[in-house]
């Protein structure tokens, strides 16, 4: 049998101890069908499995609150089972691997004419599958879901070695099949890349504005910015944009574009308007450079002043000592300063005070959920309460209706941002404010 690598190896191995009861599926976990291996392993020397990881991109949980990640799972374990007797043969038995890893087993049933399934057998079948769950992904969820969650299906053989036990041939099986959905995931990243790469070199990413408002005083206070890809692709959603720049070599160049995008875009900006963009924590000193620069330039009405850098509250943990000594030197050229994503992690808070923010902005999780649950309402007036101290202004982010607002402004908040003002738009968007 063809060796793993040793990295694949290491994570079956830690992946097969832990396995000790079904999984939230209630399919059986694989230590229970081990039986079944062994005596196929016995009978004939062979068994193919395969192996089906799903890879999250962008703000899966954020976007469609914590429970979406069990809907998947109990979505595909449901379509795997019911591929029994189409896609797979009904002798195939699915196992759960949702206890260490969003994974699902299937071991294959050997085929009639009593021989080893081919190379070009295995592959069809993983195909197949792969098919119906991009299918189900698309057909029978939420929309966007599709978009942020990619299966990957990898097959292998598991051959008995005389010279290994039967956990470690068991082992090397798992390891070999967990390398073939490896590779076809980095395939979809590599995809993902290129479409990137396509898109800041032709200048296609186009910003989408939303306005941060102020309802008591009426007043616009300047515009968040999010960047989209093209619409044929998972990156128009801006979120796994983000992601998948993140993840690839490309941040840098991505970062520098998209800025360029939005400045660019920007027209209409009253001299006193704020602009919000997005950057990453290791970006920040050339972006600063840049903006000195250049965004002058792209729009004679935006100035440093008026220009506010977005960090999520996530970057802050990651190299913090440099990353705040970055900050600082961002202000002394003039910069504002956001930090986004707050509520979610409070042992971040400490790091936050230290950035000297001019600006916090809440998670949209947080805001959405504040309406029904007085825990993540009290949230929002510590949260008010701390930004105060800190002397930084409190945003809403994600707001959507009239409810939320009211219930926000009765805790503390003044500024808001979110489809309740103004559906994010390609040009500056016009809001009108109630009576």
């Amino acid at each position: 049998m063809e060796r793993p690598g040793d990295e694949a190896l290491r994570k079956a191995r830690t992946t097969l101890r832990s396995l000790v009861s079904d999984g939230p599926s209630q399919l059986p976990s694989l230590n229970l069908v081990a039986d079944s291996v062994r005596l196929e392993l016995e009978r004939r020397g062979q068994v193919a499995l395969l192996y089906i990881s799903l890879d999250r991109y962008g703000r899966l949980e954020p976007v469609f609150g914590w429970r979406i990640v069990g809907d998947i799972l109990d979505a595909v374990a449901a379509s795997l089972k019911s591929m029994s007797g189409t896609t797979l043969r009904r002798l195939d038995v699915v196992s759960d691997f949702t206890l260490t890893d969003d994974a699902f087993i299937v071991l294959l049933s050997p085929p009639r004419s009593g021989a080893g399934i081919s190379p070009e057998d295995l592959a069809a079948v993983s195909r197949r599958v792969y098919e119906r769950l991009q299918s189900l992904l698309l057909n029978d969820l939420a929309p966007g879901v599709y978009d942020r969650v990619h299966p990957s299906v990898g097959g292998a053989v598991l051959t008995a070695d005389s010279d290994l036990t039967f956990e470690q041939n068991l082992q090397n099986g798992l390891a070999l099949a967990m390398e073939a959905a490896a590779h076809h995931a980095r395939l979809y990243q590599a995809e993902l890349e290129k479409t990137l790469a396509d898109c800041i070199a032709r200048e296609e990413l186009e910003p989408l504005f939303e306005p941060v408002v102020d309802p008591a005083e009426r007043r616009v206070l300047g515009y968040r910015c999010a960047v989209r890809g093209p619409f044929y692709s998972p990156l128009r959603l801006p979120d796994v944009l983000l992601d998948v720049a993140r993840r690839s070599p490309l941040l840098a160049a991505y970062g520098v574009a998209a800025r360029a995008a939005t400045v660019s875009a920007a027209a209409g900006l009253q001299p006193d308007d704020l602009l919000f963009l997005g950057c990453a924590a290791t970006e920040l000193p050339n972006a600063a450079v840049v903006a000195l620069s250049e965004f002058y330039s792209l729009n004679p009405t935006l100035v440093p002043q008026h220009v506010v850098f977005d960090l999520d509250v996530q970057e802050l943990a990651t190299n913090s000592a440099s990353t705040l000594r970055t900050l600082a030197d961002v202000h002394e050229m003039g910069f504002q300063v956001s930090i986004s994503g707050l509520g979610a992690q409070f042992s971040m808070l400490p790091l936050v005070a230290e950035a000297a923010p001019d600006f916090l902005c809440l998670d949209p999780v947080l805001v959405a959920a504040a309406v029904d649950d007085i825990t993540s309402l009290e949230v929002v007036q510590l949260l008010v309460r701390f930004s105060a101290r800190v002397g930084a202004q409190l945003v809403a982010t994600g707001v959507r209706d009239a409810e939320q607002e009211r219930l926000l402004a009765r805790s503390g908040v003044t500024l808001f941002c979110g489809e309740r003002f103004a559906r994010p738009d390609t040009r500056l968007p016009t809001v009108v404010f109630g009576p």
